[in-house]
């Protein structure tokens, strides 16, 4: 607004001193009114827009908000601000030596897919695979990693993921929820999971406290 006033009122104070001027016709005055008119419909137009861009973006952001929300009341899942994007620590977990996706966490995964394409439709995802410590470290590894990609096939071909690169990759027995927790049996069921990074160009921002990873782990693991 201020800029307005700062290009189009000095302009008119112009053609009234240029109007006492005998040499300036009627003609012209009405012309260079003219113009000024039309710059300032184009001046206030581009304000308008402005402001319900702003407006927009505004509620864009209230969505996101109540969906991530969601997301951590409804399932339980931690939301993490990284460096360059987010962690989702969600409780999706997987029996003991198994790799397939249980029925029971479908509907978390299905929700996801619809949160990331509504906010995140320009992001790569990459699913974080884990297993808990019975096993050797290299089967471990090779295990978290076939979770992680099976998670990343159904999100793309099941629940209709679409960002642009989804990614994998399996972390074994690193980075355990529960120290020591292992299978057989439902016991270290906490450290079989998969965690997922949403990461996009440019910030993006969490109406959220920022917490470690480690108290987020812990919230899942617990239910809190």
């Amino acid at each position: 607004m201020f800029r307005m006033k700062s290009v189009v009122v000095p302009a008119f104070a112009a053609l009234l001193v240029a109007a006492g001027c005998s040499h300036v016709g009627q003609d012209e005055f009405d012309t260079s009114m003219a113009d000024l008119r039309s710059e300032l419909s184009a001046q206030n137009s581009a304000i308008e827009e402005n402001q319900q861009a702003i407006f927009e973006l505004s509620n864009m952001t209230e969505e996101m908000r109540g969906e991530i929300a969601s997301l951590r009341d409804e399932f339980q899942v931690a939301v993490e601000q990284l460096k360059d994007g987010i962690r989702f620590a969600t409780p999706v977990h997987f029996d003991y030596d198994r790799a397939d996706i249980r029925p029971e966490d479908v509907p978390l995964l299905e929700r996801f897919a619809s949160v990331i394409n509504e906010h995140y439709p320009n992001s790569v995802v990459t699913v974080e695979g884990f297993a808990d410590p019975s096993g050797s470290r290299a089967y471990n590894e090779q295990l978290s990693q076939q979770r992680a990609e099976n998670v990343a096939s159904f999100l793309k071909t099941e629940a209709g993921l679409m960002v642009t690169e989804i990614k994998s990759v399996g972390y074994g027995e690193n980075r355990l929820v529960t120290e020591g927790a292992a299978g057989p049996g439902a016991y270290g069921l906490e450290n079989r999971r998969v965690a997922f990074v949403v990461e996009q160009a440019g910030p993006i921002e969490v109406m959220e406290e920022e917490e470690s990873e480690e108290n987020a782990e812990e919230t899942v693991a617990t239910g809190a």
